[in-house]
């Protein structure tokens, strides 16, 4: 028996059945058919659909107040196999239609769903915003527990004046295949920046407003989706060799000291290296000492660090014109503040444990820049 996949589609234009959003959606169902795929259209402009009043009842009860249509096109959206969030350019964005069906969707945004399904996101345009219009689509996918299989994109003046309109046939037919491969095989497509930086900010914000988000803390409790990234996502890292090949590529290729006359020891001259600190204070302390010059060049931002554990601090690191300076206490306006316990900041700079495999795993979270989070990995000199 063949098995029957559903994917829905919303559309936000007005132009319903012959306008280019709607032919870009004919040019997937087409060959999702092919494929034995089914695709329903949904046209928000036949829906009564109210702008959402930011009253965030959503966020402390898990439902909107609102009696409309909403609920019923987003719960054929849930129950589809797969979503397409298509909509035209206007004025440098999506439509109307488009923005306020997604603003009425917060709660779910704040609630991932616990199983990933494929999406994609389409755009058309007369030139100008279709490629950006088409990834907040994308990025926004999430929100209906969907993963982009890709980006659907044209440029279209009057109705069927694609430009390059094989070339426009072609992409429809491969994304098609992807989409419908995606579905058969149950494939996931590797977590991206953008699911990482969401975790970050989405558990961060629920934990520290769970009292008015209390809905939501819920829901990520029992689902353990503040465990880890790995559980957000539904996919784990690898356990390879991988993990043993740094250090001795590191000593493997380290280039031997050039050979220099035989002297005396002179006990007298200072270590060129300090010791090993002892706790994470110390290594805090020790860090402005470590700087690399040529990472630090041109940066400025604040480091803070909220030290939990066997040791319970705040300080900061300020870096600016090429130096580094150890501060105590909370800074005005950090860039980012790393929340870590003593025992996981130190395992990390004695390289006892992997720094991404400690973020990615909740070890550690961060708030703010997590470019500079990266950053670290060439800033200071181990």
């Amino acid at each position: 028996m063949t098995e029957h996949y559903h994917v829905v589609a919303v559309n936000g234009s007005p132009h319903e059945g012959f306008g280019n959003t709607s032919q870009m959606l004919a040019m997937l169902g087409e060959n999702l058919s092919r494929e034995g795929v089914e695709l329903e259209e949904i046209f928000l402009s036949q829906y009564q659909i109210g702008f959402c009043t930011g009253c965030a009842t959503c966020l402390e009860s898990g439902a909107c107040w609102v009696r409309d249509d909403y609920n019923s096109v987003v719960r054929n959206v849930l129950e589809a196999d797969a979503v397409i969030l298509a909509s035209p350019v206007y004025i440098f964005n999506i439509t109307a239609q488009m923005k306020t069906f997604l603003d009425r969707s917060l709660g779910y945004g704040h609630r991932p769903r616990g199983d990933w399904k494929p999406g994609l996101a389409l755009s058309v345009s007369a030139g100008h915003g279709e490629t950006w219009a088409a990834d907040y689509l994308g990025r926004v996918l999430r929100l209906f527990g969907a993963f982009p299989v890709g980006k659907f994109t044209a440029i279209a003046v009057g109705p069927g004046e694609f430009l390059g309109r094989q070339a426009v046939e072609a992409r429809a037919a491969d994304l098609a295949r992807d989409l419908a491969l995606a579905l058969k095989e149950g494939r996931r497509y590797p977590p991206t920046d953008q699911d990482l930086v969401y975790w970050q900010f989405m558990s961060n914000l629920i934990k520290e407003n769970r009292d008015f988000m209390a809905a939501d803390y819920e829901h990520w409790q029992e689902l353990g989706l503040f465990k880890s990234f790995e559980a957000y996502v539904g996919q784990t890292r690898s356990k390879g060799a991988m993990g043993e090949i740094p250090a001795s590529a590191h000593r493997k290729h380290q280039k031997e000291a050039p050979e220099t006359e035989d002297r005396p020891e002179t006990p007298s001259e200072p270590r060129s290296q300090p010791g090993e600190p002892s706790n994470a204070r110390e290594l805090l302390e020790m860090m402005p000492g470590a700087l690399n010059p040529a990472a630090a060049a041109g940066l400025t931002a604040t480091y803070q660090f909220d030290v939990s554990g066997s040791e319970n601090f705040t300080a900061h690191l300020v870096i600016a014109d090429g130096q580094a300076t150890f501060h105590e206490g909370a800074a005005d306006h950090p860039n980012i503040t790393i929340k870590t316990p003593a025992d996981v900041w130190l395992a990390i700079a004695r390289k006892e444990l992997d720094g991404t495999t400690a973020f990615l795993s909740g070890q550690f979270r961060i708030q703010g820049d997590l470019g500079l989070l990266m950053k670290l990995k060439t800033l200071f000199i181990n």
